[in-house]
């Protein structure tokens, strides 16, 4: 029997189509049938048969289109790369942000209630000021070194007429009546236009009284600013009032009150404060112990 060799199907050729690359049978099977097309047309139309030299210039355009678009692909797929990474680094910067503006709203919180806290503090400074500066005024009317104004009683006070040395009007007995006012509730008093205060004082010189080491020459006007409904009858009820008023009656002073509705008081003029100082002195019985000296 003859023999018939067996051809593996491995060992076929592979038909054209399947080893040429997709894009190259694309161009051919397009060239070939626009050269069968243009061949037929210049065939009816009784012409030569077209070049394949244009035929191939038509190819090198269709193969330059073919890897254009394939380098448009290839740079859409890199293009597409770059975005996703830019997206990523974009969502990591964005992540970031939102923890900084965390951070940020943490300290605005806190600074907040600092300042809500520094502001109750202000507040309270405040009041502490404002009643620091009512004491002080109080004390310089008190003390006598700022002028004032205000409602009061204006007394004039003389001694009787052809009155003998020791029964005129002396300094002890101004003294008195400016105690009474004291004590009926007088916010500040002033001799002959002269302030009374702590450091200054009442004092006689010969017949002449001094107040505040200035001397005074009668009548004595004395003006009190305060209540003009309570002042004179709240005198008349205390001790120094009323020792005053019987020196008064006893030795014929002459005396006249009338309320005043503005006052104007002058400051006294200021004095050198004397300090204390402290002296150190070895006390017997034991060695360096120091004490105050009166």
């Amino acid at each position: 029997m003859p023999s018939h060799s067996t051809t593996s199907t491995t060992d076929a050729p592979l038909p054209h189509h399947v080893t040429t690359p997709l894009l190259t049978l694309i161009t051919e099977r397009s060239l070939d049938e626009d050269y069968a097309h243009v061949a037929m047309r210049r065939a009816a139309a009784g012409g030569p048969p077209p070049r394949r030299s244009r035929l191939w210039s038509t190819a090198v355009a269709v193969a330059a289109f073919g890897a254009l678009a394939t380098v448009v692909a290839v740079q859409t797929s890199r293009d597409a790369d770059v975005q996703e990474l830019g997206r990523t680094a974009l969502i990591r910067q964005i992540e970031s942000e939102r923890s900084e503006v965390a951070d940020l709203q943490k300290q605005i919180r806190t600074l907040t209630d600092a300042r809500l806290a520094a502001d109750e503090l202000n507040g309270t400074l405040d009041e502490q000021s404002a009643d620091l500066t009512t004491r002080l005024q109080r004390l310089e009317v008190r003390t006598g070194y700022v002028p004032v104004r205000g409602p009061g009683v204006r007394f004039k006070v003389a001694s009787a007429p052809n009155a003998v040395p020791n029964d005129e009007v002396r300094d002890e007995d101004l003294a008195l009546l400016v105690d009474g006012l004291w004590a009926a509730g007088a916010e500040a008093v002033a001799i002959n236009d002269q302030r009374v205060v702590a450091l200054g004082g009442i004092r006689n010189t010969s017949r002449a009284i001094h107040v505040n080491g200035r001397p005074l020459t009668p009548p004595y006007v004395i003006e009190a600013i305060g209540d003009q409904g309570t002042l004179q009858a709240r005198l008349l009820e205390s001790g120094p009032g009323l020792a005053f008023f019987g020196l008064v009656n006893s030795l014929g002073f002459s005396y006249v009150a009338q309320n005043v509705d503005d006052l104007r008081l002058p400051a006294a003029s200021l004095r050198a404060l004397r300090q204390a100082t402290e002296m150190t002195t070895t006390i017997a019985g034991g060695p360096d112990e120091e004490g105050a000296t009166p």
